[in-house]
């Protein structure tokens, strides 16, 4: 055997892999199409794979046929019932779908990021964000930053560049504190730029255009592989139960029924097997537990800002969801009503002043009967509630509102303004 032979023994197959990823990678050919039945069930999936990527995304918000709305959130929007949103708007064919983006630890700089790669769910389009005021901890909610995150997400974001906002700078800050940013060489050098005030350089784009080539193909590639049933075995299941005319005292008296049915093994009226999981084994512990919790100082204030200049930026016609506490449960761990409002009234001063008026508070409601699914989420009759405040504004017209973004909500000085101490009117 020729020495050439040899060579191409040894490396003709490593030189075939390499030209075929070559020709994934870089030839001009679609990797996906996304059929209604894919998209549709990506709407519930709850997929980390989808909120830090970008071809589902941009399927989902280009679609002609099905109207999806972005619902951004965390953990609550997993927590299914009869009375769900996606479930109403399945059984009662509303002129919108919620396509939910979020699961349990994607907080605001999650969804700042994931916003940066669909201007086209944005752009002049309705949006569905719902806050958590748990997220409002001390040092912020980005604990499960990896989990959500991809170099595609900053790529995008500094692509569409050109001079730094203060959100800008700000962002840039609290990314280089994520060591899966800051090790990236080309990011860390661009992210101190911006920090500093400086955008992206045309080299730079150049740089950035060339690996979102490489990160869009590898998504849309991937995207392929994901799989979930849950539009049919939860959405469709839930639905076929549900009356065939849309009556709110009715779907009312089945949120109670089943909220009645599912929670008769304990006294905080949640999900039987939250508590069999969750809080059984732990109980006597949790005793009192939350007396000391505190939402109203937190950097998260400052991560919300960043999203909120973000929906002004592209003109989105928000409504903002605030969600409540089981009652119940607050009585049993200590948790504060005091703080808890104090901290909904930050939250609300944060978005009404700058013209984010489209509010959904539930905050006050946490004590009424099968509101609650489990300890801090809303189901059943929860649901329904909102559905009160989601479907007149979804259904509805599109509004350009006239956004006034104040920069001053990015501050140390807001992060840990106490409304106990001062009253919310004296920030400007």
């Amino acid at each position: 055997m020729t020495n050439k032979k040899k060579l191409w023994q040894i490396f003709g197959p490593v030189l075939a892999a390499l030209a075929l990823i070559g020709l994934v990678f870089f030839l001009p050919f679609p990797l996906n199409h996304y059929s209604q039945q894919y998209l549709r069930e990506a709407s519930v999936s709850f997929s980390s794979q989808i909120v830090k990527g970008e071809a589902v995304k941009d399927a989902a918000f280009s679609d002609k046929k099905v109207n999806y709305i972005p619902f951004f959130g965390s953990s609550e929007l997993s927590r299914f019932d009869s009375l769900h949103p996606s479930v109403l708007a399945e059984k009662y064919n509303r002129s919108y779908r919620p396509f939910m983006l979020g699961k349990a630890g994607s907080e605001s700089m999650v969804q700042f990021l994931n916003m940066q790669e669909m201007p086209k769910g944005l752009d002049h389009k309705k949006a569905v964000f719902v806050i958590s005021p748990q997220w409002f901890t001390k040092t912020g909610s980005t604990d499960a930053f990896s989990i959500f995150y991809s170099p595609l997400q900053v790529v995008d974001w500094l692509l569409n560049m050109d001079q730094p906002s203060q959100t800008d700078q700000f962002m840039a800050q609290a990314l280089l504190k994520q060591s899966l940013v800051r090790d990236k060489p080309m990011f860390n050098r661009m992210l101190h730029n911006v920090e500093d005030g400086q955008g992206p350089s045309s080299a730079d784009k150049s740089a950035l255009r060339f690996q979102h080539k490489i990160l869009s193909r590898q998504d849309a590639l991937f995207s392929n592989f994901e799989t979930s049933h849950n539009y049919k075995n939860e959405v469709m299941k839930y639905a076929k139960d549900l009356p065939s005319q849309y009556q709110e005292q009715a779907l009312n008296q089945i949120g109670f029924e089943q909220g009645e049915k599912n929670t008769g093994s304990n006294r905080f009226r949640i999900k039987n097997s939250f508590y069999r999981t969750r809080v059984w084994a732990d109980q006597k512990m949790l005793k009192d537990a939350q007396v000391h919790y505190d939402y109203r100082q937190s950097v998260e204030y400052a991560y919300l800002q960043a999203v909120l200049e973000n929906f002004a930026k592209n003109h989105t016609d928000v409504e903002f969801v605030i969600t409540p506490v089981n009652q119940r449960w607050v009585a049993y761990t200590g948790l504060s009503d005091k703080m808890y409002y104090q901290a909904v009234d930050k939250i609300k001063y944060q978005l009404q002043s700058q013209g984010f008026n489209n509010i959904a508070d539930l905050s006050h409601r946490g004590g009424e009967d099968f509101f609650m699914q489990d300890t801090i989420h809303i189901g059943w009759r929860g649901w329904l509630a909102l559905d009160q405040y989601l479907n007149p504004f979804l259904s509805g017209k599109y509004q350009d509102n006239d956004y006034k973004i104040n920069n001053n909500f990015l501050s140390k000085e807001w992060q840990n303004f106490k409304p106990q101490d001062q009253e919310l009117q004296t920030f400007s």
